[in-house]
């Protein structure tokens, strides 16, 4: 096997990628073809879809002929570096098996859904006047958010026994506004609020308790102070806004039939969990360790079991699921918190499983629109690696990292930092009384040893035992959203409880250490980035010259002019 050893490019950065057909062995007289690289075609269609989202996204004049010459150089220096990574063999090494593994499964799903759920949608003309209707109205309102909908079930059995949301707000919310105002949400409108709250603001009688509503966030219960739509709408006007209001809700649609038709699917594949095995997992997700002596039998453990159509009833060990789970993205991964979360996650995994196995059942990995997607989105994703490699191949030398910091030191400064201690608990109610127990201290010594001891013993943080909860100095950057109440509170403070990915933590903040020069060592990698643009820019655009003179590249003007330019 040759070993992945690409050359340079220039890429826009404004350019996004776009999608590019390869037909072996194209026409020279074919219109359909705007220039050949090597024998990949860019086609009119590709070029004019480039060209429509850089006029569009970087706010160009459109009606530029120059432009659109530029955007097809950049597309002709794109697939000179896929083109010099398929020739090294890039498509040979584990990492392109191992994304198109994950792709291919992602697309396959896409391409069912597509056809067995979205192609049965319809908007009527009905629906659009009562979201014409919805985007001329106001509201106000409160709300209180839930992680499941069991815990938005609770939240609404309590409301309506008589407990107000000021109480529970202060239960349920980290953002201390929510929290304090009892989840009131002040006055929004029209794509203000996810599209499935508003719609329940929209149709919940006012001053009523909604039921649970399912958003991007998670799940909510609302209950509406407020609705008022302008009069004297007009049809002039609803003819207007007729196309935008189409595209929102088509767009709503397809995400609430995706959500419903994926729950249809889990309930009949009806996976069963082998709930020891799942305690056990999810603890081990939670920082818990596992003897190595036992690693073999656990990971042959049955941990769901599922009915399948084509396949029957099956089985999944712990390993099937790790290995499962490597084709999810990262974000569905990362968002594993806690037992609850873990059991959503593999439920999910199963259901893609089967969609996957209709897909495939119904020939949909024959399809040709599915073959050429799968063609572009691992295209893209061989520019991306070739680019990044590139880019480390031409980076700057140590000897010109360093003249340009010793030049310019005063841009490299370390930020501001502040001592952080942490414990990190399931529940607002843990958190809330662990903050009392710290609080009961007299000075900060006593305070920071019992948060010690306390994070030594109760934090779900892997290493608190170790380090007693102690984060080090810490910046703006690192902190994130708990950046400001810990950044405004005083040092030898308690903070907290905040929400954390559904978990909670209270932090005990420390002192400040203030900004001062950076070292070299520190400011390497920034000033390496500060460089990045600049330096390699020539260095990138030399190679895709000289690359020009490798691969045929053959530029067709009269399919070029025929290419629409949008005005």
């Amino acid at each position: 096997m040759r070993r992945f050893d690409p050359i340079a490019t220039l890429r826009h950065a404004i350019l996004v990628g776009t999608a590019m057909v390869a037909v072996a062995g194209c026409r020279d007289s074919d219109p359909t073809v705007a220039a050949v690289v090597a024998d990949t075609p860019i086609t009119t269609a590709a070029l004019s879809d480039a060209y429509a989202r850089l006029v569009l996204r970087a706010g160009l004049p459109g009606g530029d002929a120059a432009v659109r010459d530029r955007v097809l150089e950049s597309l002709i220096h794109r697939q000179l570096v896929i083109q010099e990574a398929w020739d090294g063999g890039i498509r040979e090494t584990p990492e392109y098996r191992e994304e198109e593994a994950r792709v291919r499964r992602k697309l396959l799903i896409d391409y069912y859904v597509e056809r067995v759920v979205f192609d049965t949608l319809r908007v009527t003309d009905e629906e659009l006047r009562d979201l014409f209707l919805r985007a001329n109205t106001v509201y106000e309102a409160r709300h209180l958010r839930a992680g499941s909908l069991a815990e938005a079930q609770a939240l609404r059995r309590r409301l309506l026994a008589g407990e107000t949301f000021e109480a529970l707000a202060r239960e349920v919310f980290a953002d201390p506004t929510l929290a304090r105002n009892g989840g009131f949400l002040g006055e929004f409108g029209h794509d203000e609020m996810d599209p499935a709250f508003e719609m329940a603001a929209f149709t919940t009688p006012v001053g009523q308790i909604s039921e649970p509503v399912r958003t991007a966030q998670g799940w909510s219960v609302l209950r509406v102070e407020s609705r008022a739509t302008r009069p004297l709408l007009t049809e002039t006007e609803f003819q207007t806004r007729r196309d935008p209001l189409l595209r929102y809700e088509r767009r709503r649609q397809r995400t609430e039939a995706r959500f419903q038709f994926s729950r249809r699917v889990r309930d009949e594949v009806a996976p069963r969990f082998h709930e020891a095995a799942l305690d056990r997992l999810a603890a081990l997700a939670a920082g818990g360790t596992l003897a190595a002596d036992a690693a073999e039998t656990w990971y042959r453990t049955p941990l769901v079991t599922f009915t399948s159509q084509q396949g029957g009833r099956r089985t999944w060990t712990v390993a099937d699921v790790e290995a499962q789970a490597q084709l999810a993205g990262d974000e569905a991964r990362a968002a594993v918190q806690d037992e609850a979360s873990l059991r959503e996650f593999i439920e999910g995994l199963v259901v893609r499983e089967e969609l996957v196995a209709r897909a495939k059942a119904r020939g949909y990995e024959r399809a040709p629109r599915y073959e050429q997607t799968l063609a572009e989105a691992l295209a893209e994703w061989v520019f991306d690696q070739a680019q990044r490699l590139l880019r480390e191949r031409f980076a700057p030398s140590e000897d010109t990292l360093r003249a340009h910091f010793a030049a310019h030191r005063d841009n490299y400064l370390t930020p501001e930092r502040v001592r952080v201690h942490e414990i990190l608990v399931a529940t607002r109610a843990e958190a809330a009384a662990l903050k009392a127990q710290v609080e009961a201290g007299a000075d900060f010594s006593s305070r920071s040893s019992a948060f010690a001891a306390l994070a030594r013993a109760r934090s779900l943080r892997p290493g608190s035992a170790a380090a007693g909860g102690d984060l080090g100095y810490v910046d703006r950057a690192a902190l994130g959203m708990l950046a400001e109440p810990v950044f405004a509170a005083r040092p030898g403070a308690v903070v907290g409880p905040l929400e954390v990915a559904g978990r909670y933590v209270v932090l005990l903040r420390g002192n400040t250490q203030d900004p001062r020069p950076m070292t070299f060592a520190e400011a390497r990698d920034q000033v390496a980035e500060d460089l990045d643009l600049t330096y390699a820019q020539a260095r990138l655009a030399e190679h895709v010259g000289r690359l020009r003179s490798r691969y045929r590249v053959e530029v067709r003007p009269e399919a070029v002019r025929r290419v629409r330019l949008i005005s």
